[in-house]
């Protein structure tokens, strides 16, 4: 699918109607994704309680903040992401809702791995690494597992998602 036919999509089975709608208009358009990626930050940033968790966060899936440095600017740029703890790291995907394109944040990581990651009130500094195959191999039903619509974005593109292993290195 060309991110320019986002029209053309199908109402994946496992989603009711309701909850296709509220998906199709929150990811109708990067600039939409990009405010409302802005406004999750600020709620985040001035009630952290519980997005780790998902108890939290709106959409009741665990999420972060990832601060990386621009690529381009070399300014800190920080996006809120659902993720899937594994151990001691958190994996993120790269999916930017099935769009043609990487997100800005897996840019800016592949060029500068070194990052920051706030779970809660917690904030640490991270590495950010490609997962291996053989992890992506093993991590991807469980990514699925935990956010289905990945599965059916992942389904709409040719653009494999980079699946993004944060490795904690100490305090922020």
């Amino acid at each position: 699918m060309a991110t320019h036919d986002r029209d053309n999509m199908v109402k994946p089975d496992y989603m009711s109607d309701e909850d296709w709608e509220g998906l199709k208009a929150a990811t109708a358009s990067l600039e939409r994704i990009r405010g409302d990626a802005k406004a999750d930050v600020a709620r985040y940033l001035a009630n952290p309680d519980g997005w780790s968790t998902g108890e939290g966060s709106p959409s009741g899936l665990p999420t972060l903040l990832l601060t990386m440095v621009g690529r381009k600017s070399g300014d800190k740029r920080t996006t809120p992401l659902v993720f899937l703890q594994d151990g001691d790291n958190m994996v993120v995907v790269a999916s930017l809702a099935g769009y043609d394109a990487p997100p800005a944040w897996y840019l800016n990581v592949s060029a500068t791995p070194q990052c920051w990651v706030q779970c809660d009130r917690r904030r640490m500094s991270a590495i950010a690494r490609d997962a291996s195959p053989e992890e992506r191999k093993a991590l991807w039903p469980r990514l699925v597992a935990l956010f289905p619509t990945w599965g059916y974005f992942q389904s709409q593109t040719d653009r494999p998602f980079g699946i993004v292993i944060l490795t904690p290195t100490g305090p922020a």
